[in-house]
């Protein structure tokens, strides 16, 4: 069977179930009115652009946003007789900024900086990370350097949701009950630091910064990086940036697309226990968190197919099939694992495209390929088979039986082999 990657829109919970909780989002709720987004009328415009920078005007404060491989740090200049406190406090209010944070004065190292440090002699260069989510400032200007972490895994990031260090991908599903325990949906206009927007009917999403800036991944392709740029933007080309191909798939990138419709999203703090929930239930809940880890562990390290197996892949397509009355549980906690489990299998997917199928060789050869990593015979995989015998009612010694009947069904079933117990 030759193996295509299925182009999906764009688009943690803990790492041991313990006491069945969900994360808690460790993002307080904004107060009080903080700037609003630019009306359309006014979109907001770079108030001078260089070779290796944009500056944008925010609340007074101009703020300079590294071009792609300009540097990681978003910047400010520090004048001689201007003051550092009250520069940090119009930043504060424009950008949601905790009291006490203040810009940081750097020696200039990448382009960006000494740039604007050779454009403003005598003057003091500034990090503006301080004011940006910790998630946000951590992935500034970066490249995953895998596929599979997409716009929404970098808004959540952001808001506080999900680890910088641990970058999967996050699908449509699995986003919008997020965004439905954690977030309430409010207008569009007077947007808040902290609001997460869904464009144009969920083909994007970005975090919003203040000050009419955004934090956003273009897409799940590793070559899309964490980028800040003002918000009608978002779709725009930037200066160095990859552009999609024609054997990409076909993305809203490779042009400037319009931003049709807005959805804005609000946190709101709540917090969830996974309450009352059968053996089976439970059962479940924690093999997902299995699979969770060992999925978020190899992906970055490009090492998912070589540990987990094509077969992984497959298994977790019968799993979302199989445990499908999950996504219509009343209990929002078994949701949103349930769509987890959708977006660990959309990441294998990925992950194995990605690693064995990228050229056109390799995808001549897909079967050869895929049979060399079909199924890894290690802990991972008899830990996994192990379990699933259980929730399956099987006797988990036949856990040998049952990954040499998958050793011989390449490309087949491997959940058809757990249910039989090898048999």
């Amino acid at each position: 069977m030759k193996k295509f990657l299925f182009i999906l829109s764009p688009f943690i919970l803990c790492a041991r179930l313990g006491a069945f909780e969900l994360p808690l989002m460790h993002v307080p709720q904004i107060a009080g009115a903080a700037l609003e987004t630019p009306p359309p009328s006014a979109p907001l415009k770079p108030a001078r652009a260089a070779a290796s920078f944009a500056a944008y005007p925010v609340n007074g404060v101009e703020v300079i946003v590294p071009h792609i491989d300009g540097g990681q740090n978003v910047l400010a200049v520090l004048r001689s007789g201007a003051g550092l406190e009250a520069m940090s406090e119009k930043l504060r209010s424009a950008f949601g900024g905790a009291a006490g944070a203040k810009a940081a004065v750097i020696q200039p190292k990448s382009r960006a900086e000494l740039e604007l440090a050779a454009q403003n002699p005598g003057a003091t260069i500034l990090s503006l990370n301080q004011f940006l989510p910790a998630g946000a400032a951590a992935l500034f200007n970066r490249e995953p350097n895998f596929a599979g972490p997409n716009c929404f895994n970098a808004a959540f990031t952001a808001a506080g949701m999900m680890a910088p260090d641990r970058l999967r991908h996050v699908g449509n599903p699995e986003a919008d009950q997020r965004l439905a325990m954690y977030f309430k949906k409010v207008p569009s206009t007077g947007l808040q630091p902290g609001d997460v927007l869904v464009l144009n009917d969920g083909d994007h999403a970005v975090y919003y910064l203040g000050g009419g800036l955004i934090f956003h991944k273009k897409s799940y392709l590793k070559q899309h990086i964490y980028r800040i740029v003002p918000l009608e933007k978002a779709y725009e080309p930037e200066p160095n940036e990859w552009k999609p191909g024609p054997f990409d798939g076909g993305s809203v990138f490779n042009d400037s697309e319009t931003i049709r419709r807005k959805e804005a999203w609000r946190p709101t703090g709540a917090q969830y226990e996974f309450g009352p929930a059968s053996a089976d239930e439970q059962a479940k809940a924690e093999t997902i968190i299995f699979l969770g880890g060992q999925v978020e562990t190899q992906a970055p390290r490009w090492a998912l197919a070589k540990e987990l197996g094509y077969f992984t892949e497959r298994l977790l397509e019968n799993l979302v099939a199989d445990w499908s009355a999950m996504a219509k549980s009343p209990n929002p906690v078994l949701k949103a694992y349930y769509h987890q489990l959708e977006s660990f299998r959309d990441q294998a997917n990925q992950s194995i495209e990605l690693e064995l199928l990228s050229s056109a060789h390799a995808q001549a050869n897909a079967n050869e390929i895929l049979k060399r990593v079909w199924l890894p015979r290690n802990d991972y995989s008899r830990g996994l088979a192990g379990r699933l015998l259980k929730i399956y009612g099987r006797d988990p010694s036949a856990t040998e039986k049952v990954l040499d009947a998958i050793e011989k069904d390449y490309d087949g079933q491997p959940l058809r082999h757990i249910k039989d117990g090898g048999l």
